[in-house]
């Protein structure tokens, strides 16, 4: 645990710098430090901010942590903001790769919101995908799709095989 705030504390400077603030650690019976309500902040390549909290965080060596439980959010240059919630989610802090499990819900600005089973989220590059069925809402109407990748910086989701969608009159 130690080594990973170092790490976080002399790699990460500057405006495009990364933190992670936590409440308390413990250890597991196998010695594996554990964080209650750990707080990830940072900018992506783009330098718009993001927030990763969770109930709880178990280091499971020098870059892979853990999340149970976990609530991210990211607001984008346009100032239109985007969360997501998932269950679970494996975060590597080198690579900066997070990969979400257990249902994972989308909320952008604007009324729209996606439900999947599981994504995975580059966090530096600020793009998102999944291969598991996504269905979603918004003002013009009701979505189904096989899969979707996604990118923050162009705006862009694209909904991929069949795709359904019902639009309101």
């Amino acid at each position: 645990m130690v080594a990973v705030v170092v790490w976080v504390a002399s790699d990460n400077t500057g405006d495009k710098s990364g933190r992670i603030v936590f409440s308390s650690v413990s250890h597991k019976e196998n010695m594996q430090p554990v964080m209650e309500k750990p707080r990830y902040q940072g900018v992506d390549v783009h330098n718009q901010p993001y927030t990763i909290i969770a109930e709880r965080a178990v280091q499971q060596d020098a870059n892979t942590v853990t999340l149970e439980t976990l609530n991210a959010d990211m607001t984008q240059q346009n100032g239109k903001w985007l969360a997501l919630n998932a269950a679970s989610g494996v975060l590597n802090m080198q690579t900066k790769q997070l990969a979400l499990a257990g249902g994972v819900n989308l909320f952008a600005d604007g009324g729209y919101e996606f439900r999947t089973d599981h994504a995975h989220v580059d966090i530096q590059k600020g793009d998102a995908s999944g291969d598991a069925h996504i269905e979603g809402q918004g003002p013009p109407g009701t979505l189904t799709a096989d899969s979707f990748s996604a990118n923050s910086h162009e705006h862009v989701i694209r909904f991929n095989g069949s795709v359904r969608m019902t639009l309101y009159p």
